[in-house]
């Protein structure tokens, strides 16, 4: 991050909408502008959310288009496509263009009425016309979540796909294009985690289409950190800390329940597999730490973590893997020679079992922060965060040392009036514990 990008102090100021614009959906010429009656808009995104959402509220003035409403004049009835462009009190640009599902009224008058449009994705309408009836040769998954955001899901926008190292064959079955990228996310492999780590996360933002290891969005090399904010109560509220770019406005923190993480599978899993061409049954049992339970196939760990230590349940409560998945092999179904009639096309008991863990650990650690509007965050970008430690002396500088570090974006909220600009961030991590410092990039 660049100085002059580099943001100083509490800035929720109003945003400068530039364009906020509904076309007609069957005359792409006819168009009409909705930025002078704004009230509200609310931008999300989130690693567990496949497409990009919003909803913007404005007052449909009677004048709007041809001496009427927008609604009537347009008209305005689902399936128009939304353009929207803003910039926060620090230059960045969010832009999008995204569908309108419907337009609801929730207030009318005379001469106005409140109308509220909920917004969805391009590539989120696309998916619900779409079925994948394709074969797909053994390759790499990578390639073929590439064919899928470009040949189904048509986007224009930049791909972030990083490459697997296992290859799959699959046949789309009719299938949607979402629900062929989330099981290809399960069942994908980063280059270097053979045998130690697995599982990937496929969103969008209003900039990309992501299709990345969880690992790598843990890896500072890899996802460099975008901010590093602080929340305090100190008696100068409005200094910003040496090495901090600002001070979050709220604070909340919260961990999973380890009971609950143990339950699916975040410790320990045994993965049962059946193969149809020699009637074999095969149980693999994985754990994060080694000799919990007896017969452990392999004691795996994630290649980074974002703190110190992962989180861990009480071992002598672990009597046995607390999660099994059953699974039929799909030994030979694409073979095409009889020499390939024996050959295995994935590893439910390796990779499939590592990425239910992996899925499970991210959410350990739960911070939900606000802060000044900020359009060059996104889901899936790196900040460091610190609170104080809660001690007697209010006034102390103390950090909170287990809570503070590094964190992800795991999902986040633009909120955006005429008065004022905030983002809502909720950061995740796998682990506890301070690491690393706040002012280094």
């Amino acid at each position: 991050m660049s100085e002059t990008k580099k943001i100083q102090g509490q800035n929720a100021g109003s945003c400068k909408i530039e364009l906020a614009t509904i076309f007609d959906k069957k005359d792409p010429n006819r168009s009409v502008s909705v930025a002078g009656g704004f009230v509200e808009m609310r931008y999300y995104e989130s690693i567990l959310q496949d497409g990009i959402q919003a909803s913007f509220m404005f007052s449909d003035a009677g004048n709007s288009i041809d001496g009427k409403t927008v609604s009537e004049g347009l008209p305005l009835n689902g399936g128009e496509t939304f353009k929207f462009k803003a910039q926060d009190n620090n230059e960045t640009t969010l832009e999008f263009e995204m569908i309108v599902g419907n337009d609801t009224n929730i207030s009318s008058e005379t001469t106005k009425s409140l109308v509220i449009l909920p917004l969805s994705s391009k590539a989120f309408a696309v998916n619900d016309t779409q079925n994948v009836r394709k074969f797909f040769p053994k390759q790499k998954i990578s390639d073929h979540v590439k064919t899928l955001m470009t040949d189904f899901l048509k986007t224009e926008k930049t791909l972030d796909i990083e490459e697997t190292s296992n290859t799959l064959k699959e046949y789309g079955l009719n299938r949607k294009p979402y629900y062929m990228l989330n099981t290809f996310a399960k069942k994908a492999q980063p280059s270097g985690g053979e045998g130690q780590t697995a599982g990937y996360f496929f969103f969008e933002t209003s900039e990309k289409m992501i299709f990345k290891s969880i690992d790598s969005f843990f890896d500072e090399e890899k996802n460099p950190r975008k901010r590093s904010i602080i929340y305090n109560q100190g008696p100068e509220k409005n200094q910003v800390p040496e090495g901090y770019d600002y001070k979050a406005l709220t604070y909340d923190r919260e961990s999973a329940s380890k009971l609950e993480m143990s339950k699916m599978g975040a410790f320990s899993t045994a993965s049962i597999t059946f193969d149809p061409i020699n009637f074999n049954f095969k149980r693999t049992v994985l754990s994060t730490i080694e000799d919990i339970v007896e017969n452990v196939d392999e004691a795996i760990k994630p290649l980074t973590s974002a703190a110190k230590e992962l989180a861990t349940f009480n071992p002598s409560l672990i009597q046995e893997f607390s999660r099994t998945t059953m699974n039929f092999l799909d030994t030979g179904a694409f073979s095409e020679t009889a020499e390939g009639s024996k050959e295995n096309n994935f590893d439910f008991g390796g990779i499939y079992n590592q990425s239910i863990m992996r899925y499970n650990q991210v959410f350990a650690s739960k911070v939900n922060i606000l802060i000044q509007g900020d359009f060059e965050l996104h889901a899936g970008d790196m900040i460091f965060f610190d609170a104080p430690s809660p001690e007697e002396d209010t006034k102390n500088d103390e950090i909170d040392k287990q809570a503070g570090g590094l964190y992800i974006i795991a999902s986040l909220c633009h909120q955006i009036k005429p008065d004022k600009t905030l983002t809502k961030l909720c950061l995740i991590r796998d682990s506890f514990g301070r690491q690393g410092n706040h002012a280094k990039r």
